[in-house]
């Protein structure tokens, strides 16, 4: 019992960062190898067997060839003597880094449960060269057990009851299956599984806890302020260009959505989130955007000054001005992928969004902008519209044509 809600919130606030620091330092060392043998604490080699030692900086048992580890009977996380059985194991099949994706998965006796086994599961895929090398394992050791050895300890022995050639599999997780320590057990190996096998061990260095609530505060200020910018912009370039402006508004928005729907794409196939770093890509590549337009109904204005009309003046001027548009976004991109690559974190997100950005602003600047004003230039009534027409956006004085004196 806690006095108050405070103390209360503390505790659990406290205890989920240990156990995440818990699942990030754990080496997840992720073995199948064939079982040559069960000893079980009746047998007479028992005693006389000794467990293989394992490496505390990689987890790596210590021997090249058969190994000897042991199942966890009772929950307790050690080695039991005289309880937990042992297990002769041969060489490793398949080990962690062929997985490519794991999931954790309750299954009833409706739904799939595997070999009459109900509760917790974790279904797992392998990669292409994984999916090989299981095949072949399973197809070589069909009627005999396999072992899947999580950091040096048995946590199943299944029998093989066929070849399985598409690289995928679940992982059972014994008697505790149905219970909340299972859940939790088949959450945290889905996590390391999916992170990936650690080689060495992690030291803590620093321990940063940031609230959901700031994180999630943080995240809509930015983007409040990347619509107050736009906002800002769109008015200012209406005043500014007059039609053309309003040309610019549907064309953003355009690119506006193709970005936001991109972003959610690479969310559903690859996971990807949008960070506070990532709408800052989203707000700079605006920017850029604006520059587009703003260089191309300049050409359009020296087009215009130079004498010709407003329909001669709009294929010469995009033809010029895209070249322009073409570079600087090239760079900008170019300067994306070397921040992606290189960096790590949340600017890697920054470098993402503000490339794809980019790119989209090419696409909708060739295929909207250009066809839009040229239409327009074709329209007297658009052209001439007084205070909005297209006349009215490109205003400039002819230059002057210079000569001798008569």
């Amino acid at each position: 019992c806690y006095k108050n809600i405070a103390d209360a919130q503390a505790k659990a606030k406290a205890q989920s960062v240990q156990r995440v620091l818990e699942i990030i330092g754990t080496t997840a060392r992720l073995e199948e190898r064939e079982v040559l043998q069960t000893i079980n604490p009746s047998d007479a080699s028992y005693k006389t067997t000794p467990l293989t030692p394992r490496d505390p900086a990689t987890g790596d048992f210590q021997s090249t060839g058969d190994v000897v580890a042991y199942g966890d009977q009772n929950s307790d996380g050690t080695f039991t003597d005289g309880v937990d059985p042992k297990y002769q194991l041969g060489k490793v099949e398949i080990t962690g880094a062929d997985f490519t994706k794991a999931t954790p998965v309750f299954r009833t006796s409706t739904n799939g449960a595997t070999q009459g086994n109900t509760g917790w599961e974790v279904d797992f895929t392998l990669n292409k060269s994984g999916a090989g090398k299981f095949s072949e394992a399973t197809k070589r050791l069909v009627n005999k057990q396999l072992a899947i050895v999580l950091d040096g300890v048995v946590e199943s022995a299944p029998v093989v009851q066929g070849q399985i050639p598409n690289g995928s599999g679940v992982i059972t997780l014994g008697t505790g299956a149905t219970t909340a320590a299972g859940e939790r057990e088949a959450k945290n190996l889905a996590v390391v599984l999916n992170s990936g096998s650690l080689p060495v061990q992690l030291v803590r260095e620093e321990v940063q806890t940031v609230s959901p609530l700031l994180g999630k505060e943080s995240l809509r200020e930015g983007l409040v302020a990347g619509l107050v910018g736009l906002i800002a912009l769109m008015l200012y370039l209406a005043f500014y260009y007059r039609l053309l402006g309003l040309v610019t508004w549907v064309g953003m928005g355009i690119w506006g959505v193709l970005a936001i729907g991109l972003i959610s794409l690479l969310g559903k196939t690859i996971g990807y989130a949008l960070t506070l770093a990532g709408v800052a890509g989203i707000i700079v590549s605006l920017g850029i955007t604006a520059d587009s337009y703003i260089v191309f109904y300049e050409r359009l204005k020296d087009e215009v000054r130079h004498g010709k009309t407003l329909r001669a003046a709009v294929v010469p001027a995009f033809k010029r001005s895209w070249k322009t548009i073409v570079a600087a976004d090239i760079v900008t991109i170019i300067a994306a992928l070397v921040l992606y690559l290189l960096a790590v974190g949340s600017v890697r997100g920054f470098a993402l969004t503000l490339g794809l950005s980019t790119a989209l602003d090419m696409f909708v600047v060739y295929f909207f902008k250009r066809p839009t004003v040229y239409l327009i230039s074709r329209s007297p009534f658009l052209t001439s519209l007084r205070g909005m027409g297209l006349r009215s956006g490109v205003a400039a004085d002819p230059l002057p044509v210079t000569g001798g004196e008569r």
